[in-house]
């Protein structure tokens, strides 16, 4: 696969409409409302929703540690609000749990809950692929909730297989969190 089949910038083929929507590396002045929107993407800010744990909360509200080991990604209006976001992390920093061997990881993929069915997570996805190839790393690996159906469709919809071999660490909601990893040669 190449990095064009991943191209999610503005000016796309003719006769077809762009996004009113961006994707792009955070600012670091925007490191705040990144943390808000991680935070409300995975329903923590809705009506009887359950908290995180302290250290779950320190993870989703770290927007600054995420860019510090990787690329923040934000996907944003055009008057500048980011509607979602993903952390895209280098093999090597503290914060990624499935990467081996060189891989990049991708975390915590989320995008405002009034803000999703509009294509901004697939956006994300690619965006991600795109920048990891373009760092050369030999693939791209993830994780998510077991019973996360709709996140998995798009997984494998771009490309990503699972590799149930490596799911040890357990969910939140029971079971083990589903990996998957799509090579990027």
């Amino acid at each position: 696969m190449t990095a064009e089949l991943w191209e999610t910038k503005a000016g796309g083929p003719a006769g077809v409409a762009t996004p009113p929507y961006a994707v792009r590396t955070a600012r670091p002045d925007e490191y705040d409302r990144v943390a808000e929107v991680t935070y409300l993407g995975f329903g923590h800010g809705e009506p009887g929703a359950t908290q995180p744990d302290a250290e779950r909360l320190a993870l989703l509200r770290g927007a600054a540690a995420r860019a510090a080991a990787g690329d923040l990604l934000v996907a944003v209006d055009d008057s500048g609000a980011i509607l979602g976001t993903a952390s895209l992390l280098r093999a090597d920093s503290a914060l990624v749990r499935q990467s081996r061997d060189g891989e990049v990881e991708l975390r915590l993929l989320a995008v405002l809950p009034e803000a999703r069915r509009r294509g901004i997570g697939e956006a994300l996805m690619r965006e991600a692929l795109g920048r990891a190839h373009a760092w050369g790393a030999p693939a791209l690996v993830l994780d998510t909730g077991p019973q996360n159906e709709r996140s998995q469709r798009l997984y494998n919809r771009l490309g990503f297989e699972r590799l149930p071999e490596r799911e040890t660490i357990p969910a939140s909601r029971g079971g083990y969190l589903a990996v998957f990893r799509v090579p990027l040669g």
